[in-house]
């Protein structure tokens, strides 16, 4: 079998990953803010929400972040792994929080 193959350079392809990176990221910033409104909104200690993909996701950009710092040294890249962590940081921290003054709440109509 043959497969059709379009010689591109390497570095065209380079450049539409970079590109495609810097889209993708850029419009991922903006989906964290309909997630972190209805966090915020929730009145059941975000129950739906799983703390721990939401605490993976920013520790993954922790490690982008030093990833960012220490071997690309891009700033660009860092700009947006640090929006990103924000992001996931933030929707975390309002589910954690959320959470807590759930388990707080029920406590106190038990007592």
């Amino acid at each position: 079998m043959h497969t059709l193959s379009i010689p591109v350079a390497a570095d065209t392809w380079l450049g539409l990953i970079a590109w495609a990176y810097l889209l993708t990221n850029a419009v991922r910033v903006f989906t964290y803010i309909p997630q972190i409104l209805a966090v915020w909104k929730c009145s059941d200690g975000a129950r739906s929400v799983s703390l721990l993909t939401w605490g993976s996701w920013v520790l993954s950009h922790v490690a982008a972040t030093a990833y960012g710092v220490l071997v690309v040294k891009d700033g660009l890249f860092l700009f947006i792994t640090l929006i990103n962590f924000a992001g996931c940081g933030l929707g975390a921290a309002i589910a954690a929080r959320r959470r807590w003054q759930w388990k707080q709440a029920s406590q106190t109509l038990l007592i």
